[in-house]
């Protein structure tokens, strides 16, 4: 393909995204609008060698594509994906024995709402393209077996991919498990804690905070009451020279329209998700300062875990349980009490984890401490419902059909993988993903002898099935030598000054190093290049 008749749009952008960068300075990508892309050729072709070992890996699977109708249009029904498949299923189905199915398809989907910390960035693209898998089962074992092959297919599908990635295991808001897939980029607006010892992985919100071991015991003072001299507690606190960690804050919750006493160390924060979790609900909402004096009858700055109704329950973090001689609020008008200890001078009804971890914890596995990374979540397999729908089948009980759903959002895994295979100079994609194998250059069309080497080089590797991209464009030989390594095709090959010779210069984009050779072992260099890679 000529390059001069390949539209290739290069720009500028003002994204502080290494992958927006990339991709709009070398013309695969330029922004619209908020959060909408254009895809120019180049950026085609890399993502339909995406899609092609994604349905490689998912047909080898027994997970074959279909093409459904794109719902989110007006004139769309208003059913699901699983919806519209169940309504085929239903209908040719007759026994259970015809299950499991799998299927996927690949669309443009549109972010209706988006999270306020997602940006207009490609990673948080408004518009992408979404790989979605469902699979219909009868048999609750067999559905568990699937989502492990799955997993394992994901899996496959990103190694060829080539980007380094992490699967970790959570929990959603329904209580079903989820495995997502995780790409490590500056620009995610995830947070992950790591181990610095170990391949321990989750997200930073719902990490896990290791109970701290109790230091030597140290002798218990008497609790006092002081006056609080119109302070909260951590200013009163620093005043009378106790650590932040000695304090203990008191939330007063309503959990499932229940009043829940909430308590974490003042060096810690806590973490309504852990919380949520905890109760298996999402309906929990912080009493306003009205709220608590109706059930405390003191003001929010005073209130503490002493004195409190019978029958209300206590909650508190593990952190709670290591304070000794600390400071807490008195449930009396700007009061507090000090050299206060947990069970001796106030009951805990639980002992929970429900603090968001701090880089520098110990990890959760024992190995090594917690270290924060940015990311962001590119795939995710969510185990089968347990009763999705019934089908019923004529003359027989109806069948009870639990559903697996598989996602991945290929404009993520796109724009992860151009950051990992980049350079300062640009991109430089592997042989699975470039839009071309070549980029033939002339560093001069005016000269007789260039022109004819290159054109019998381009004939003999169009010959040879290579993929190339002959620049004939009429421009410097810098400025071909750097869109070359912007554009990140596998192999440079340079007709230069020495064409009356018969030798040209290629360099392999990964890595760097320009070899000069005759034009009779171009191809056979070539073939040993691609064979290896």
């Amino acid at each position: 393909m000529k390059q001069s008749g390949v539209f290739i749009p290069a720009a500028e952008t003002s994204s502080n995204c290494l992958a927006d960068q990339l991709l709009t300075q070398s013309g695969y990508v330029q922004e619209t609008s908020e959060g909408m892309y254009a895809y120019f050729p180049l950026a085609g072709k890399v993502l339909e060698n995406i899609k092609r070992v994604i349905r490689d890996e998912m047909e080898s699977a027994r997970v074959l594509e279909v093409d459904l109708p794109y719902e989110q249009f007006q004139h769309a029904t208003g059913k699901s994906d699983e919806m519209i498949l169940l309504s085929f299923i239903a209908k040719e189905i007759i026994s259970a024995e015809q299950l499991p199915i799998s299927v996927f398809h690949i669309k443009q989907h549109v972010r209706e709402e988006r999270s306020p910390l997602q940006d207009s960035s490609l990673l948080y693209a408004k518009e992408y393209s979404l790989m979605s898998g469902y699979s219909f089962h009868t048999d609750t074992v067999e559905a568990k077996e699937n989502g492990e092959t799955l997993l394992s297919v994901f899996s496959t599908i990103v190694n060829r991919v080539g980007i380094p990635y992490q699967v970790i295991e959570s929990q959603n808001e329904n209580g079903r498990i989820e495995y997502e897939f995780i790409a490590f980029t500056g620009c995610g607006k995830e947070t992950f804690a790591q181990s610095t010892n170990s391949t321990y992985t989750s997200k930073a919100e719902l990490a896990e905070a290791v109970q701290e071991e109790l230091e030597e015991p140290k002798k218990l003072k008497k609790a006092e009451k002081i006056s609080g001299l119109g302070k909260e507690i951590v200013p009163l606190a620093e005043t009378l020279g106790l650590d932040c960690s000695q304090t203990i804050q008191t939330f007063l919750y309503d959990i499932d329209s229940e009043p829940t006493l909430i308590l974490v160390r003042g060096d810690h924060e806590l973490n309504e998700k852990k919380l949520k979790k905890l109760f298996g609900t999402s309906a929990i909402r912080l009493l306003d300062s009205e709220e608590m004096e109706k059930v405390l009858g003191v003001e929010l700055n005073s209130m503490g875990p002493v004195q409190l109704p019978f029958g209300l329950p206590v909650y508190a973090d593990y952190g709670i349980s290591s304070i000794v001689n600390g400071i807490c609020g008195a449930n009396e008008k700007d009061t507090f009490l000090v050299n206060v200890n947990p069970d001796r001078d106030f009951a805990v009804d639980h002992y929970v984890d429900i603090r968001v971890v701090k880089e520098g914890d110990t990890s959760p596995d024992g190995n090594g401490t917690l270290t924060f990374r940015q990311g962001v979540t590119f795939a995710r397999i969510i185990e089968p419902e347990p009763v999705f729908s019934k089908i019923n089948v004529a003359n027989k009980e109806p069948l009870e059909i639990l559903t697996g759903y598989y996602y991945m959002d290929l404009t993520r895994l796109f724009a992860a993988t151009a950051e990992h295979y980049s350079d300062s100079l640009g991109l430089k994609w592997p042989i699975q993903l470039a839009p071309y194998d070549l980029h033939l250059l002339i560093e001069d069309i005016e000269d007789e002898n260039q022109q004819q080497l290159a054109e019998e080089i381009h004939s003999v590797m169009n010959g040879y099935r290579y993929r190339v991209l002959f620049d004939d464009r009429n421009v410097s030989a810098d400025s071909k030598r750097k869109t070359s390594n912007q554009l990140g095709v596998p192999v440079k090959i340079v007709v230069g000054d020495d064409a009356a010779d018969g030798m040209v210069e290629v360099t392999y984009r990964t890595m760097g190093e320009a070899v000069s050779m005759r034009k009779e072992e171009v191809t056979e260099k070539l073939q040993e290049f691609f064979r290896t890679e």
